[in-house]
């Protein structure tokens, strides 16, 4: 078969399933794998499909949400304020955890029950400054280059400060997740240090209002089976959920 017609039959495959194999295409073609590989990137980078591990599943569209945290403290303001206050039941007297970026992380930590004794780290400077006036938490911001844009730290030495930590759970925050391809973020750098805060936390929590399911950005953090919880907006369709808890993650 020509290399038009292995592209032609690959992209047919794919408009009938939500994912497609790599192993099947080189049985079902007669051809290498190593030709496979190669026919799936000149697709990828054509934007005609996206590579996951394994094969390729339809082009993702990315997250509607403005990037600049100012900007986004302004969208889907109920539904943030729906997780948040859902979120907040998590905690309890002595915990450490991790708070990521994130706008509707700052409010998490707004709904912080006031009586809460624990320990926070954040890389948040707006979360760090909520956090300050609470009475009972302690806060420690990690501190390394300013992403302005986020409003918060990333770098080694955010890095390198999280790999000393165990921490008992950690909320992050995602531009976007999918089933397939897991959760991702625009920013390399800020990728980086959200890898590891799921590496070294024993619980991960991800929030996620309902523009950001089945969008895919350019910097993976984690599969989606990673998650251990899921906390969304209560409008999100049962059919977007339910993939999750097949993952067998926890949705609230």
């Amino acid at each position: 078969m020509l290399r038009e017609e292995r592209l032609r039959f690959i992209l047919s495959k794919l408009e009938n399933h939500a994912r497609i194999a790599s192993v099947a295409l080189s049985e079902e073609l007669g051809v290498s794998d190593d030709t496979i590989r190669r026919d799936l990137t000149e697709l990828a980078e054509s934007g005609l499909l996206r590579k996951v591990h394994g094969g390729a599943i339809p082009t993702v569209p990315k997250a509607p949400a403005p990037l600049n945290l100012s900007e986004r403290v302004l969208y889907a303001q109920a539904e943030k304020e729906e997780i948040a206050r859902k979120a907040a039941k998590l905690f309890k007297d002595g915990q450490t955890m991790i708070l990521d970026n994130g706008s509707t992380n700052m409010l998490i930590a707004k709904y912080l029950p006031p009586e809460l004794r624990a320990t926070v780290f954040t890389n948040s400077i707006p979360i760090a400054q909520i956090l300050s006036e609470h009475p009972t938490v302690d806060v420690i911001l990690l501190g390394g280059r300013v992403f302005k844009r986020a409003q918060v730290a990333v770098g080694a030495a955010v890095v390198s400060a999280l790999d000393q930590l165990r921490p008992d759970l950690c909320i992050l925050g995602v531009c976007s997740i999918h089933p397939e391809v897991g959760l991702t973020t625009p920013d390399w750098e800020e990728a980086q240090v959200k890898q590891k805060m799921v590496q070294v936390t024993q619980k991960l929590v991800v929030t996620a209002w309902r523009d950001k399911f089945n969008t895919a950005e350019t910097c993976r953090v984690c599969d989606a089976d990673e998650l251990d919880l899921l906390v969304v907006e209560s409008s999100i369709a049962p059919e977007k959920l339910d993939v999750y808890r097949k993952l067998g993650v926890e949705v609230w």
